[in-house]
């Protein structure tokens, strides 16, 4: 579970339902940590079933952020950077 650090994901439950976050940690088995650098900050990640989630699989690293910029800016720029590029998509 330790590549999924750091996947951009889309909450698919509860109710941050639709929200973009990154996975910034790992707890027991089937479970993640996520943050998205606004109302969930990395200081207090959210714990999530990963049933509930759904990974962004992007081409080139997108939908990775690094594991040296887990902070609250960077994930946000990172959010914010691939909100832009789906809504320019649609």
């Amino acid at each position: 579970m330790d590549n999924l650090l750091g996947q951009l994901a889309i909450s698919l439950a509860g109710r941050d339902k639709g929200v973009i976050c990154a996975i910034v940690g790992t707890a027991e088995e089937g479970y993640v940590l996520i943050a998205d650098g606004r109302t969930r900050k990395v200081e207090r990640p959210k714990k999530k079933k990963l049933k509930h989630l759904k990974l962004l699989e992007l081409p080139g690293d997108k939908g990775r952020i690094s594991e040296a910029r887990f902070t609250n800016r960077f994930i946000r720029e990172a959010i914010s950077l691939l909100s832009e590029d789906i809504t320019s998509a649609i």
